[in-house]
């Protein structure tokens, strides 16, 4: 099948390579496969990426779109998914431009990013306090308390740690290589106090090492996953940072400004998203009228 064809393969591996989560792997893996189905299905041979054309293309959005009925997020995920392929491809030569280079997306209204409710963050923050695991304690409340990325709770040093009775905070480099501070609340600061007692002695400098090594992003992933699944609710480190912007708008009260630079956003549009109403607001305010 096409969903095995080495080329995707290899795209997958680079991914793979690059820190990106077993989840987006997965999504990708699945989406491609789709796609190599439906090409063989169109031309009853199976599937070559460098016979694929613009066209092709065009029409297989068509059909997502006419034929499966399939939401604007899964076209737009899906195209997504093909323009990153075929660019990988035409990075590495196999051919000779990207197809999916111009193929549109679907325009969708934009609704609020999924965060916890009040009770599943306290559900999960129970369960991480409960955890007989300091680093996955700190890693947990680090999240919850920060709005870190995966990618930077694993690139902080110990060095990017400063704490005090009072006060705390992180150096964290973001997206681009830029720098900015976080602070650390108190419950963040007993963690990371916690963790920094028993950390292993190691040669990384990394602020968050275990048995082999530094913690990876697809480590965080499986830390919180875990902890989740055993607190009854659905997350993973994008929705702890979901969370944690939408807590600081509506319940602390904090401007934009000040949001997007705890959470390094470079357009205050990209953090405008959390102030719109999530599905559970638009029910409620319904409900509301009954």
């Amino acid at each position: 099948m096409g969903a095995f064809h080495p080329l995707i393969e290899a795209f997958l591996s680079d991914l793979a390579r690059a820190g990106r989560s077993p989840r987006t792997l997965a999504g990708y893996r699945k989406d491609l496969a789709d796609f190599a189905a439906w090409m063989e299905g169109r031309y009853g041979e199976a599937f070559d990426p460098k016979a694929v054309l613009p066209e092709d293309l065009r029409d297989y959005r068509q059909y997502l779109l006419a034929v499966r009925r399939a939401a604007p997020a899964t076209i737009n995920r899906r195209v997504s998914a093909l323009r990153a392929f075929f660019a990988f491809l035409a990075a590495r030569g196999e051919i000779p431009s990207n197809p999916a280079a111009r193929l549109p997306g679907v325009r969708q209204a934009r609704a609020a990013p999924k965060a916890l409710s009040e009770a599943e963050l306290r559900r999960l923050l129970r369960e991480a306090r409960r955890s007989s695991n300091p680093l996955h304690r700190a890693v947990i409340l680090l999240l919850a308390h920060t709005g870190l990325r995966a990618s930077e709770l694993c690139a902080l040093r110990l060095s990017d740690v400063a704490l005090s009775e009072r006060k705390g905070k992180v150096v964290v480099r973001g997206k681009g290589e830029k720098v900015r501070e976080v602070p650390l609340n108190a419950e963040a600061r007993e963690a990371l106090r916690e963790w920094l007692s028993v950390r292993p002695a190691a040669s990384d400098d990394a602020l968050f090492v275990g048995r082999r090594g530094r913690l990876t992003p697809s480590g965080v992933w499986r830390i919180v996953r875990e902890c989740a699944r055993r607190a009854g609710v659905e997350a993973h480190p994008h929705v702890l940072r979901h969370t944690f912007a939408t807590r600081l708008l509506r319940e602390a009260g904090a401007d934009l400004v000040t949001v997007a630079e705890i959470l390094g956003h470079e357009s205050l549009n990209t953090t405008a998203r959390y102030t719109r109403p999530s599905e559970a607001d638009l029910e409620a305010a319904v409900e509301r009228l009954g």
